[in-house]
């Protein structure tokens, strides 16, 4: 029997997940306990949403969804992060993701899909000029770490 990939949305990933999800974050440098990445789920905003790419128990990727809710832009949904494992990359699974992202965009009522990447992932920046995505603006982020 084949199976078949599989697009979840979802507030909430099944429990089955949930390990798969914290290893992928740690894939990509993301240092996150069990215990730390369930209270930031716990957390997300109320109509945040993950797509997770899955085939039978096995997750191949996720993509984060949020709606824009600020003063400037009102017609925004932005991916806050699609990653894909590393091998089940070229596959399609994060064309997919992306594709699905937009259905949702459009179903949110949003007429624009933002993504940002960092500077360092060329690879990731091919991959969505390929997708039909456009550059839009160069920013520098700026951190300030708050200690009591």
């Amino acid at each position: 029997m084949t199976m078949e990939l599989q697009l979840l949305r979802t507030r909430h990933p099944p429990e089955i997940f949930l390990q798969q999800l914290i290893e992928l974050l740690q894939s990509e440098g993301v240092n996150i306990s069990s215990k730390e990445f369930h209270s930031r789920i716990d957390k997300l905003p109320g109509d945040d949403r993950l797509l997770l790419a899955v085939e039978g128990e096995l997750l191949y990727g996720y993509a984060h969804l949020r709606i824009a809710h600020d003063l400037i832009d009102s017609d925004t949904a932005v991916v806050v992060s699609v990653v894909v494992r590393e091998d089940r990359r070229r596959h399609g699974i994060g064309s997919l993701l992306v594709a699905a992202a937009e259905t949702w965009a459009r179903q949110s009522g949003r007429s624009r899909l933002l993504l940002r990447t960092d500077v360092v992932r060329t690879g990731a920046h091919a991959f969505f000029v390929a997708l039909g995505y456009e550059g839009s603006s160069t920013q520098l982020e700026f951190i300030r770490h708050l200690s009591d």
